[in-house]
């Protein structure tokens, strides 16, 4: 069959074209949402902005008002900073698709960070598309399987992967405005020069308190963003034994036995640092 014998490429080029009417208009990410939906289905969608190491807006979404009190409203008043896509995006990255599983950690799914947040969710699998905006601000649209639903196909991913430039370029003219949102959050002028430490490093600055090692607080990190301690040794170039005994020592030093208490101690400094607006 070729392309232009498949229903789906025509289900797509209506969508599309419905989405570029509705540009500048509320109904665009409804319309976007579906010329998406024409390539993969998909359960749910939000799209997050972000910029420098500030708190990210979300933007839109797709959920119950209850979903979204989890979903959105609580990821973005701290857990946000252990998120695979946030750390994509503080490395530079402002396009094309990348998945949950591409981005994870090795021991993610076994973190601290999934269970409170992607398994409460019943989040099983995420697809996101990165868009470079002006002012500094980069979009993630993801589209996510909830529990009951099959993960993303490899020839799901390499589809969407082929028309996220796309994708993207609509959703680069329809979402170009987004620094203003950020300006009037932060009181800022939009110069990302003085944007203030990384909400990560504060909130581990503030758990040590000048006890732990600046390699002590490294592995912390790397703990919470669900790294195993081959992964750790690997990234810190340090024997798997020496990573081992850091992290003992960082759970004594803290008074705590388990990776549950050391993210309860991160989340409440992370909480008391980062502005709800």
């Amino acid at each position: 069959m070729t392309v232009v014998d498949d229903p789906r490429f025509a289900a797509w080029n209506t969508a599309l074209a419905r989405a570029a009417m509705a540009l500048g208009t509320p109904e665009f990410p409804l319309r976007f949402d579906q010329a998406v939906r024409c390539l993969v289905p998909f359960d749910n969608s939000m799209l997050f902005a972000y910029r420098g190491n500030g708190r990210p807006i979300g933007v839109y979404d797709d959920l119950a008002p209850g979903e979204a009190s989890v979903i959105v409203d609580d990821y973005v008043i701290g857990p946000y900073v252990l998120d695979p896509f946030f750390s994509e995006v503080t490395r530079g990255r402002v396009s094309g698709l990348a998945t949950l599983n591409d981005l994870a950690p090795d021991h993610f799914y076994e973190s601290e960070y999934f269970h409170q947040h992607y398994a409460r969710t019943k989040i099983v699998d995420e697809a996101g598309i990165f868009m470079g905006l002006p002012g500094g601000v980069t979009a993630v649209h993801s589209v996510t399987r909830r529990h009951g639903s099959a993960p993303f196909e490899r020839s799901e991913i390499v589809l969407l992967s082929q028309a996220a430039p796309l994708l993207s370029a609509f959703g680069q003219r329809h979402w170009s405005d987004l620094h203003h949102r950020f300006d009037e959050m932060d009181g800022s002028n939009g110069d990302v020069r003085d944007a203030p430490a990384h909400p990560l490093e504060t909130a581990l600055n503030a758990i040590g308190q000048g006890i732990l090692t600046e390699r002590q607080s490294e592995i912390v990190t790397y703990i919470l963003k669900g790294h195993s301690t081959e992964s750790i040794a690997l990234h810190l170039d340090i024997s798997i034994g020496t990573a081992k005994v850091h992290r003992r020592n960082v759970y004594s030093k803290l008074g705590i036995s388990s990776q549950s208490e050391l993210f309860s101690i991160f989340l409440e400094h992370l909480r008391s640092i980062i502005p709800h607006q």
